[in-house]
């Protein structure tokens, strides 16, 4: 065998033995994800994969993640995708608008991959009053779209026609409804029970409970990120998580 070719085979050798440790190191990294068991974000460099100036570094959550699904809340994807989404989400927030258009394509894109559940968080300012004074309302009309199979339609109808102010006009909200195939005397009824906005009013608490203090905040695979994730960062996560 020539020199040149004693060379070539240690460079191939080396460069297989390269992407043979790699592939390892992804398997590891993926198989903690899935069990929630990354808990050193040091040692894991799951921040410097993950973070963008938009999101706060990504905090361990352990059992959390399970707490913040709820069965009865609306959710994308198969139960059994690998990757799992909890969003706490207000209708009034700027960013939550922008994220939207980001989560909803990757859940649509991915079903078996990605298993997305939203959930809402009216945040509120200092003073204790709404930060987007129509947040509760047009969650309440979200929820109302979801008991007639809905709500991602009336999702987007809300975020589509969200503005400065946050604010949702009660005619409007019901218009929308009426928009995306919502039967309005039923729309009307749920309303005016009260149910929907003892719906809202639960997850709020509930978002308290996880540590949730504004919007959008996801729970992914036991991991707490506050901010808008970019849709980069997300198809980062995909390639991760097998």
């Amino acid at each position: 065998m020539t020199r040149g070719k004693i060379v070539l085979t240690i460079v191939i050798g080396a460069v297989a033995l390269f992407l043979v440790l790699i592939i390892i190191a992804g398997w590891s990294f993926t198989k903690l994800m899935k069990e929630g068991a990354v808990d050193t974000l040091d040692n894991m460099n799951f921040h410097a994969k993950f973070s963008t100036a938009k999101t706060k570094e990504p905090v361990p959550t352990g059992n959390a993640a399970v707490a913040a699904e709820l069965k009865s809340a609306p959710s994308l994807g198969s139960g059994t995708a690998p990757i799992r989404v909890v969003e706490f989400v207000d209708f009034g927030c700027p960013y939550s608008k922008e994220e939207n258009s980001v989560i909803r394509e990757l859940a649509v894109s991915n079903p078996d991959r990605v298993w997305l559940q939203d959930r809402n968080f009216t945040t509120l300012g200092d003073d204790g009053s709404l930060l987007h004074p129509g947040a509760q309302a047009a969650a309440s009309a979200a929820y109302c779209a979801g008991e007639q199979g809905k709500y991602w339609a009336m999702n987007d109808a809300l975020f589509a026609n969200q503005n400065d102010a946050g604010t949702f006009a009660a005619d409007d909200l019901r218009r929308y409804a009426i928009g995306v195939g919502v039967d309005g005397a039923k729309y009307d009824a749920c309303v005016k029970s009260g149910k929907a906005a003892a719906a809202v009013s639960a997850d709020y608490k509930a978002g308290l409970a996880l540590g949730v203090t504004g919007t959008p905040t996801f729970f992914v695979n036991g991991y707490k990120i506050d901010g808008a994730i970019p849709a980069d960062v997300w198809q980062k996560i995909l390639k991760l998580v097998k």
